[in-house]
């Protein structure tokens, strides 16, 4: 039988990481603009490191707002840390294949990147970094 309480702390935690996840893409395409437009650096490293940003800001908001975890934080962060690289590489993968093979503009092109990252991140935090 499902227990209400805890769909209702699911559903609550979805919500945080949904808003958490929002401010984490405004932070990361900010960033990533600023340094494609504005400083003229590549999109591959401008993607680098608005990701980095949006990483750090993730991982500290989800520990201790959206699943208020008082567990490890090695353990934690470290597969805070593989998850992020795994999904990270993957969305790095499809922007290069969107940009360079298919002609995407590089705009388009992160920010369909971005909501491919944004599904398996979140599923990959959910049920193995922060697994109550």
């Amino acid at each position: 039988m499902i227990n209400k309480v805890n769909i209702s702390k699911t559903i609550k935690q979805f919500i945080k990481y949904g808003l958490v996840g929002v401010l984490n893409t405004l932070i990361t395409l900010s960033i990533i603009f600023v340094f494609m437009k504005l400083l003229n650096v590549s999109y591959i490293l401008s993607n680098a490191v608005g990701y980095l940003f949006g990483f750090i800001n993730s991982f500290i908001l989800n520990k201790i707002w959206t699943f208020k975890s008082k567990k490890s934080i090695g353990r934690e962060s470290f597969f805070f840390v593989l998850i992020f690289v795994i999904c990270y590489l993957l969305q790095l993968a499809l922007l290069v294949i969107l940009k360079e093979k298919l002609q995407i503009k590089p705009e388009y092109a992160q920010i369909i990147a971005m909501g491919f990252y944004t599904v398996i991140n979140f599923l990959g935090n959910k049920y193995i970094t922060f697994k109550a």
